[in-house]
């Protein structure tokens, strides 16, 4: 049979007879208490524990709410695509240079495209969108059907603010036209 703590100490010289029966009454008196005034004792592996086990359920809950977000807008970038795909305009036979602002990365970027088109980007009733970093020219009622699910798929429609003319501007009686190519 193995010895207790107290016994292997009072071998090793540790600890002498008077010290062990000390603390066995104190060990006593403080159960007794704890019995007759009900008070638990708080044993602090087990806080230790159940604090960890707390941490650890939290940790995971928000690494599921962050793979939740990242397949949610992996959702809507593929309806994006599927959309934009599905209503994209032909510019295959685009002859005329289009420039415009992608407002991702403020640069200047061009397509080609026919003359109807660029009179229908001009006037607003077309819009570009981006997918996979490809410019796609696509009719403005899609493009805020897509702007509703991914705002920053939308890189350019037209803005119509022609009938704002500044009073003091004294070249407000001549219109430059949208289609000007320089």
């Amino acid at each position: 049979m193995s010895k207790s703590l107290a016994d292997q100490l009072a071998g090793l010289g540790l600890a002498n007879k008077k010290q062990i029966q000390k603390d066995k009454a104190e060990k006593r008196k403080q159960e007794k208490l704890a019995r007759k005034h009900k008070i638990e004792t708080v044993d602090e592996s087990k806080a230790a524990v159940e604090k960890a086990r707390k941490e650890k359920l939290e940790k995971d809950r928000q690494l599921n709410l962050e793979r939740q977000e990242a397949l949610k807008k992996r959702e809507v970038m593929a309806q994006v695509k599927q959309m934009v795909m599905h209503a994209k305009l032909n510019l295959d036979d685009g002859d005329v240079k289009y420039s415009f602002v992608d407002q991702t990365d403020n640069k200047v970027k061009s397509l080609y495209v026919t003359e109807q088109i660029q009179k229908d980007l001009a006037m607003a009733r077309l819009a570009i969108a981006s997918v996979e970093e490809k410019y796609f020219v696509i009719p403005k009622n899609m493009a805020d059907k897509i702007a509703e699910r991914s705002e920053a798929s939308i890189v350019f429609i037209a803005a119509n603010d022609s009938s704002q003319v500044d009073d003091d501007d004294p070249y407000k009686d001549f219109v430059v036209p949208d289609d000007l190519m320089w």
